[in-house]
């Protein structure tokens, strides 16, 4: 199998499975909503699961990988594997010692955090809140491991095990819901929270078994390789806090807002959300780093670099607009076909559609960020990002007091903040990357126009079959979102074959290709 077919199976592989573990999760979702709603369980709940999240995201978070995975690939390209697999040892021991301490903090201050972060909660699902803290908190710990040692993966080329972790974690949730439901209580579905975590950890270890990686429990601290993903980790860290952060405000003020019931709608929106466009982004960009990691440390690689990451870019943008365009105009159809039902009524899709609509305006936004972050931390440049994100940051937070407790713009004003902010800092990063490489140049902007007209028929399609009337059952409610949308993406995708867009131009030529073979 030549280069380009088993990157393009790898890349289709990785997108499947990562779909599928966003609808396992999605599933579990409406699963959850349909025992729970937006019931003070839920706040209770859906406040205790983030917090070991935002305290990872905050310590380690995607520094971990980001900062991994160019040294490892350094040593791997000098053909010095021994040495690679002593500094991915010694920095493994140290991401478990810094988790487990964290959690044992985070354990004993439980009650101050949610305290914090939930203040305008009732005071008995703050104390709910606090006892699911302690069983859920351990989970920091798994992911963190599991971030690691999927770096040692795909570092190696194996992507496909990576990729299905987070199915396995959905699928065990999805299995405990449908059989026990909510027989043991919201406890019981925060255990089952915590043993899935762990089977994402459990997942990797046949792949690292094939692939004879060699695990000792030892630290070198004065390891060479260690001490360069330390220093490279710092600025990462500090830009990977946009969105710990920008989820504490919002916790901190949905809090306050519909007595609290915002806390639980914003979580569901987000989900949604980023089952798509986490999806489309991370899939590409986490197939795509360890290769520009390789090619940005061989100097004479600059044009490869940029070919590579503008192809990138411009997939993700030409996927995710068609999504954010059904995301905008049919906020109200998805959230009524995804979660009402049961506990989860008129008025919790009132709230969910107004956070979906204002966090899918930043979508593109949200992707375009992601990749280019990683052509920096490829070049293991951590510090332009981290200043981008200092500012993103204080922007999002500014915001968010001003359109909540300033403007009274309820809970739209959060997600519409979180947007503004990507938005900002994906334009500041573009315009600081095209100073070194040409991604931005006369093509790519012709390209992404042609892309936006594409997908403004689309949008011209769409409204015009905004009038048609459909039941109200779940087959009713199902057509209402999909006939209007898929008439508009197919119109979407016969606009772009016409102007002849890269996207379209490569699978064409992929089709040609295998067409001469079978000639």
């Amino acid at each position: 199998m030549n280069g380009a077919k088993k990157t393009l199976k790898t890349a289709g592989f990785m997108i499947i499975a990562t779909l599928l573990a966003k609808f396992m999760g999605m599933y579990r979702d409406i699963l959850f909503a349909a025992l729970y709603g937006t019931s003070g369980e839920a706040i209770a709940y859906q406040t205790a699961s983030r917090i070991p999240l935002l305290f990872f995201d905050i310590a380690l978070g995607t520094a971990i990988s980001s900062s991994f995975i160019p040294v490892f690939n350094e040593y791997l390209g000098k053909g010095e594997k021994e040495k690679a697999t002593e500094f991915s040892n010694s920095f493994l021991n140290i991401i478990f010692l810094i988790t487990a301490g964290i959690c044992a903090v985070g354990v004993v201050f439980r009650g101050p955090i949610v305290g914090l972060l939930g203040s305008g909660l009732a005071p008995e699902v703050k104390m709910l809140s606090s006892q699911l803290v302690a069983i859920m908190f351990p989970s920091m710990i798994f992911t963190a491991l599991a971030y690691s040692l999927t770096g040692v993966l795909q570092s190696y080329g194996e992507f496909n095990a990576p990729a299905a972790i987070s199915l396995v974690s959905n699928g065990l949730m999805v299995v405990y819901l449908l059989v026990a439901k909510d027989t043991l209580g919201i406890h019981g579905v925060s255990i089952a929270m915590l043993v899935a975590w762990a089977f994402q950890l459990i997942v990797l270890i046949p792949s690292l078994i094939k692939k004879k990686y060699s695990y000792r429990l030892k630290i070198n601290f004065k390891n060479e390789g260690l001490i360069k993903a330390l220093k490279l980790a710092i600025p990462i860290l500090i830009s990977s806090w946009v969105q710990p952060i920008n989820t504490m405000v919002n916790m901190f003020l949905a809090s306050f807002l519909n007595g609290g019931q915002a806390v639980s709608a914003l979580e569901y929106a987000n989900k949604l959300y980023i089952i798509f466009v986490g999806v489309i982004t991370y899939a590409i960009s986490n197939l795509i780093f360890p290769s520009i990691s390789r090619l940005a440390a061989e100097k004479d690689k600059k044009q490869e670099f940029t070919e590579v990451l503008k192809t990138a870019i411009g997939s993700v943008l030409y996927i995710l607009l068609p999504i954010m365009i059904v995301f905008v105009l049919k906020r109200t159809e998805v959230v009524r076909l995804v979660y009402e039902r049961g506990a989860f009524g008129a008025e919790q899709t009132a709230l969910t559609s107004t956070a979906l609509l204002w966090y899918s305006a930043g979508m593109l936004g949200y992707g375009l960020q992601e990749m280019l972050n990683k052509a920096f931390y490829a070049e293991q440049n951590g510090k332009t990002p981290m200043r981008v994100s200092v500012i993103g940051i204080a922007l999002n937070i500014a915001l968010s007091f001003v359109f909540v407790r300033v403007l009274g713009t309820g809970i739209a004003g959060l997600p519409a903040a979180a947007s503004i902010a990507s938005v900002f800092m994906a334009l500041v990063l573009a315009l600081l990357l095209s100073r070194r490489y040409r991604i931005f140049d006369k093509d790519f902007i012709t390209n992404f126009v042609k892309i936006l007209a594409s997908g403004a028929l689309m949008v011209a399609v769409m409204l015009a079959m905004s009038g048609l009337g459909f039941s109200d059952g779940f087959i009713g409610k199902f057509l209402a979102l999909a006939v209007p949308s898929g008439v508009g993406c197919i119109v979407y995708v016969i606009v772009s074959f016409v102007v002849r867009t890269s996207e379209t131009k490569a699978i064409l030529n992929i089709f040609r290709k295998r067409s001469d073979k079978c000639e």
